[in-house]
């Protein structure tokens, strides 16, 4: 799309060099001799860049870009143009939002390299503002899949939290729940959105190389230090910096980090200055922090710093509620994904999934939906297609990987036989059920011929 550019001073000379300058390299151009007819056409159509001499008949040129940038949506750069330039006039205007500064007279070369350069930036920066868009859109915390109460009160937290820009998070919860997610929610719902998200996974790099990540350094920090890099902190300067795993941090960097989190400052490695900083730390951890303060691994003045807001995302076995929506979010996501059409799950299946347990938590049942739709061929996801850990689930797990029903207790006498029969019955039963019936593909799944089979289900009275 072709670049509308607005030119703005009173010297008809220069407005119509400039309109037949511009438009001769494919821009659209409209001209205005005054601030008056330049609000009025600003009124009428948006612009990408406005040309502004810095003194016009009824305004100057700083009044009428701070009219432009008042209009935050609609606002285009400005480049401020003067045959009285001085440096405060350029200090006053650069202050008020202008990209750049000329004095006249000045070269065609040179308008057309700062005109294109202007554009450019303009470009970047609607792309990032789209990229930043998009992510306030997809973290948002009504996009966050869950129903139960249990999570509506971790919302609401996130919601006042995001308000505070300052104010140290920590994130607890098991493995899977979410914690990232709900770091980004809070990352993107506040008015650091716009600048960057940095996350580092404390557990998956060794204390060293995570202090350099963290801190940059500077060239010849130590052996390997060929240039200065900057580190993660610089990065996310405005932003916020996501450490996961905290409780994996070597307790020689929780000491660096504490005078960050205390003095808004770190030093590079090798540097003997200091750079002061302004992100928010959100940090997360499926430890018991408590315990490692306890042992002397974890210290408890960090600690402290790092939870002024603590939030504790619950396992999924305590929100069931969860498990229903989350199951068809997963059905429609991979049948979108796998070019499939599933078109949900049997009722009995889904309470399978209900009184399993799910160690892994949200991030196993995704792995769950996804592994059936990949394997199994099928508009109704049954029993016969889960896991056998999660149809075992109603079982008790013996010291021996052996599942024994429920109403048999061996501390309080059982009958072997009546055991050895139940048991069997169990075997062949859940067989039966991951085959669909199909006796082959059961007899396969217990390793035994379909003679066999056919005489154990007759013996022990199994409905077939």
């Amino acid at each position: 799309m072709t670049s509308r550019i607005l030119i703005i001073d009173d010297e008809k000379l220069i407005r119509e060099s400039l309109t037949h300058l511009l438009t001769g390299e494919g821009y659209r151009v409209d001209a205005a001799a005054d601030g008056a007819e330049a609000r009025e056409l600003f009124g009428r159509r948006s612009y990408d860049l406005a040309l502004i001499d810095l003194r016009l008949p009824d305004c100057s040129g700083i009044e009428l870009l701070k009219t432009f940038m008042a209009n935050a949506e609609d606002a285009p750069l400005c480049i401020m143009m003067t045959a009285y330039g001085s440096v405060d006039s350029a200090v006053e205007a650069m202050k008020e939002g202008a990209y750049d500064y000329l004095n006249k007279p000045f070269k065609s070369k040179e308008i057309l390299l700062i005109v294109r350069l202007a554009l450019e930036a303009g470009q970047l920066k609607r792309e990032v503002k789209q990229i930043v868009g998009d992510q306030v859109k997809r973290y948002n915390i009504d996009n966050i899949i869950a129903v139960d109460p249990l999570m509506a009160k971790v919302f609401s937290v996130v919601r006042k939290v995001a308000g505070n820009r300052d104010v140290s998070v920590l994130v607890q919860g098991e493995s899977g729940t979410g914690k990232e997610l709900i770091a980004k929610a809070i990352h993107y719902l506040s008015d650091r959105a716009d600048r960057p998200f940095v996350s580092i996974n404390c557990a998956s790099i060794p204390g060293n190389l995570l202090e350099s990540e963290l801190f940059g350094y500077e060239r010849g920090a130590f052996t390997d230090a060929k240039a200065r890099k900057q580190g993660l902190l610089e990065k996310a300067q405005g932003g916020s910096v996501f450490l996961d795993e905290i409780g994996d941090m070597d307790p020689s960097l929780q000491a660096k980090l504490l005078r960050v989190l205390e003095e808004s400052r770190f030093r590079r490695l090798g540097s003997v200055s200091d750079i002061s900083v302004d992100v928010r730390f959100i940090s997360a951890t499926n430890q018991a922090l408590e315990k490692l303060i306890e042992t002397g691994r974890f210290r408890e003045d960090l600690y402290y710093r790092l939870k002024v807001i603590n939030i504790t995302i619950p396992p999924l076995r305590e929100r069931k509620q969860d498990i229903e929506v989350l199951v068809k979010y997963f059905i429609d996501h991979f049948n979108s994904k796998l070019n499939k059409q599933v078109r949900g799950m049997s009722p009995e299946a889904l309470r399978f999934l209900q009184q399993y347990a799910w160690p892994g938590n949200v991030r196993e049942l995704k792995n769950c939906i996804e592994r059936i739709m990949i394997l199994e061929d099928t508009e109704v996801i049954g029993p016969e297609h889960l896991p056998l850990e999660v149809i075992s689930s109603t079982r008790e797990k013996g010291r021996f990987g052996v599942f024994l029903p429920r109403e048999y207790d061996i501390r309080q006498g059982v009958d072997f036989n009546d055991l050895v029969r139940s048991f069997s019955s169990y075997l062949i039963e859940e067989a039966m059920k991951i085959s669909g019936g199909n006796k082959a593909r059961t007899a396969r799944l217990l390793n035994m011929d379909r003679g066999t089979l056919r005489y154990q289900i007759r013996k022990l009275g199994i409905e077939e």
